[in-house]
């Protein structure tokens, strides 16, 4: 018994230091092991380059032809939002070079190719001139205009809009139907992560930052071996001592680890991890690739969604000129952000701004990298201007759109790719500016819509517009705010469309003829009067939006003021299988049922559906694919994919030529009569859209040039009362004005076989218009197929 008691404590301790020494055998393998791995990675990462490649999205280019006309001064902050270099008269311009030049410098240089109309003209004809040299922008060998120099000559003066006389191209100039500026960087993705990074070499970066870096950053940056052993002591008191201020402790090294390999908290097991991570990358890159990696990685700030990533880019970002061209000032207030970028952003926090600089500045000062004159006269230069033109929000919906696409073609992100997309910059930031002014007037305006967003219900809606010649959507805003909620009502939403589906009635009338074998036209006759219609055992009673009929009234009259019950006569009398024929013509791919009500809309399509088939009618009847995709390269510029436009003419061109006549009415004095009001006076064409419940306001319209389309509403089908001309038509008339109007105000392009036949009000009355509106009456003009105008 006495023996066994006095045992157990010397078995207990025996046990213990085996314990322990497994313990610290198998604590050894494993920080062994880990360290291996740890090399090894560190290796392999910087092996290959350090950097996972971008996607990078561009927008399509700019181009500019003669007879259209910009805002004043457009073109001047468009070459300086793009870092183009000013050069004087007579210099030669070089990639990215600009010049400015007077009406008489600009005559001197293109008097002999003008076009016959302007070299007779007086010289004040041409007030100014543009002369620009693009910067290449892809590898591929395609390019969209080959020649160098580009000119644009401004017929107007100083204070007018910028109205487009002529353009030119050629080092010896000749006249060219159009200019085009390359494409602009407006997005970039890093796996998920909106980014902004350019990445240079070490060579590029001015000494004043560098030697700014390391004074304020890592004095012994070119002495210590990844670690400085003071400043460790001081961040050690940090984490053991809560409520120490912090003191700044880690090396350019240490600091690249945490950004690269760890994350920012701030504890004592990311502290122990950082060091011997630091000194494994000391072992496998030199100072320099160190220091390269650290100021192409580095966070500078925040541009909307998009971090700000690494020296190059944050110059862009803070000063709107490239790394290379930046001063001492300039370096060091760059290099001042890094320590905390929102604290001490010049354009929040000019103050703090200002003193961070001369921080840096001192510590130049007392290293000797520069002298007391020079930090005066950096300390006394302003900080830079806010920029224009964020990236909040640019068109996170359209690159939601387009990185689906580029699954759909099979395309592989994780590669890097750069996107050259269709968008077109001004339209987007137009569209998104007059979405959100839009709403906010519905809302503040109409007392209903004030009470649903006191309740907590948002109005939204969508903005699409495209070129209907390319097929290349230029704008596109899926709802008043990607941040609030990235369902993108454009692509995704299906809505029921109500009267935007009566063009589809009308033309497929215009293709047939009459139970009597006479053509359609815009001026036959259609019953308006009660109707009550029997189909597949239902019984259904349309009626007007007004409680009042209108007996037989013309085709353009009861297109343009939207009668429900002549448009559903029409509707039956043509077919329903046709009606939907002609629909699939023009481009919608869901499923409508042959029932009567499809003839009023009462189905549902997506945005994009309707923007699609608006856009065959505005090319009457030629059916070009829309797209957000011009063309995609690698990195390296190897072309992957391409558009190609491919046009079918879906219809006839005459037919589609008289529907058109008719949209031009209701823009012009029908249900959409305040495009006119509100100031877009270019000869348009289009049709309002809204549903019997009041849960839809549509407007789709179109010019010659441009195509667009505006659905309002709830997510949750919430009545709002908005018919298509109040919801929809200002915001897509505000849209037009601004963008839109930069385009000639050209007619549509009619083909052979149609006339255009002006109709007075006396004969309008004759052909059924009624008349208690004869006092309002004005002569209108119609098209017709040649040879069946009855007047």
């Amino acid at each position: 018994m006495t023996e066994k008691r006095q045992s157990k404590p010397g078995m207990w301790l025996k046990r213990v230091f085996l314990i322990l020494f497994l313990l610290l055998c198998c604590a050894g393998v494993g920080v062994g092991t880990w360290l291996l791995r740890l090399d090894r990675d560190i290796k392999t990462r910087f092996a290959e380059k350090r950097f996972a490649p971008p996607v990078e999205f561009l927008s399509a280019p700019e181009f500019v032809s003669g007879g259209e006309k910009f805002p004043h001064g457009y073109f001047a902050k468009l070459f300086t939002r793009k870092n183009y270099r000013s050069r004087e008269f007579g210099q030669p311009l070089q990639p990215g070079d600009v010049s400015f030049w007077t009406g008489e410098e600009c005559l001197s240089v293109i008097s002999a190719a003008l076009p016959p109309l302007l070299s007779n003209a007086p010289p004040p004809e041409i007030r100014r001139c543009v002369s620009f040299h693009s910067f290449p922008t892809t590898k591929s060998a395609t390019t969209e205009n080959p020649e160098t120099v580009q000119i644009i000559a401004i017929s107007t003066d100083e204070k007018a809009d910028d109205s487009i006389a002529a353009v030119f191209a050629g080092t010896n100039p000749h006249l060219v139907n159009q200019v085009s500026i390359e494409p602009e960087l407006f997005a970039q993705y890093y796996g998920d992560v909106p980014i902004l990074r350019r990445v240079v070499n070490l060579g590029t970066v001015p000494t004043s930052c560098l030697n700014g870096l390391i004074a304020i950053e890592d004095a012994k940056f070119l002495e210590h071996p990844g670690i400085s052993y003071t400043g460790l002591a001081r961040a050690m008191l940090t984490v053991i001592q809560p409520g120490r201020r912090a003191q700044g402790g880690s090396t350019l090294t240490q600091q690249l680890v945490k950004n690269y390999f760890l994350t920012d908290e701030r504890t004592l097991k990311r502290k122990l991890i950082e060091l011997p991570m630091a000194l494994l990358v000391e072992r496998h890159a030199s100072k320099d690739e160190i220091l390269e990696t650290y100021i192409n990685l580095i966070y500078m700030g925040q541009n909307g969604p998009f971090q700000v990533r690494g020296l190059a880019a944050a110059s862009q970002h803070y000063f709107a000129k490239p790394i290379e061209d930046l001063d001492l000032s300039q370096c060091a207030l760059l290099v001042g952000l890094l320590n905390n970028p929102g604290y001490f952003n010049p354009f929040h926090a000019a103050e703090r701004a200002l003193k961070r600089r001369a921080m840096v500045l001192d510590r130049m000062l007392e290293l000797k990298m520069i002298d007391g004159d020079q930090a005066k006269l950096a300390k006394a230069e302003p900080l830079p201007n806010r920029p224009e033109r964020n990236l909040t929000e640019p068109a996170p919906y359209f690159i939601q759109a387009v990185r689906r696409q580029l699954i759909a073609l099979g395309i592989d992100e994780a590669q890097g790719l750069r996107v050259f997309t269709t968008l077109n910059l001004r339209a987007q930031e137009t569209a998104h500016q007059v979405v959100r002014a839009g709403l906010d007037r519905l809302e503040t305006t109409r007392p209903a819509l004030s009470k649903l967003k006191s309740a907590g219900k948002n109005l939204e809606a969508v903005l699409l517009s495209a070129n209907p010649a390319t097929g290349a959507i230029e704008a596109m805003v899926g709802g008043r705010g990607f941040q609030i909620t990235q369902f993108n009502r454009a692509t995704d939403s299906r809505r029921q469309v109500g009267s935007i589906m009566k063009p589809f009635v009308y033309l497929t009338a215009f293709e047939s003829r009459t139970p009597e074998g006479k053509p359609y036209t815009p001026l036959s006759r259609l019953p308006d009067k009660p109707t009550t219609l029997k189909f597949e055992g239902q019984v259904w009673t349309p009626h007007n939006f007004e409680p009042e009929f209108f007996g037989d009234i013309p085709i353009f009259w009861a297109l343009k003021e939207s009668i429900n019950v002549a448009t559903v006569n029409l509707g039956m009398e043509v077919g329903l299988g046709n009606i939907i024929d002609t629909a699939r013509r023009l481009g919608l791919t869901s499923t409508i049922s042959p029932l009567p009500s499809l003839t009023l809309g009462a189905f549902e399509l997506s945005p994009l559906e309707v923007l699609q088939s608006y856009s065959t009618i505005a090319q009457l009847g030629s059916h070009v694919d829309l797209t957000m995709l011009d063309h995609i390269e690698d990195l390296v510029g190897t072309q992957l994919y391409r558009y190609e436009k491919k046009p079918l003419q879906v219809t006839s061109p005459q037919s589609a030529a008289e529907l058109v006549g008719v949209m031009k009415q209701t823009v012009v004095n029908g249900t959409a009569k305040a495009v006119g009001a509100l100031g877009f006076t270019h000869p348009a064409a289009g049709k309002t859209g809204t549903t019997n419940d009041k849960k839809d306001s549509w407007f789709a319209g179109f010019t010659p040039h441009h195509a667009a389309l505006v659905w309002v509403g709830y997510d949750d089908n919430t009545i709002h009362g908005l018919t298509g001309a109040i919801g929809a038509v200002p915001i897509w008339t505000e849209y037009m004005k601004a963008y839109a109007s930069t385009f000639p105000p050209d007619d549509f392009n009619w083909p052979p076989g149609v006339e255009k036949v002006v109709v007075s009000p006396e004969k309008q009355i004759d052909y059924g218009v009624p008349a208690k509106g004869e006092a309002q009456l004005k002569p209108i003009e119609l098209v017709f197929k040649s040879g069946e105008s009855p007047l």
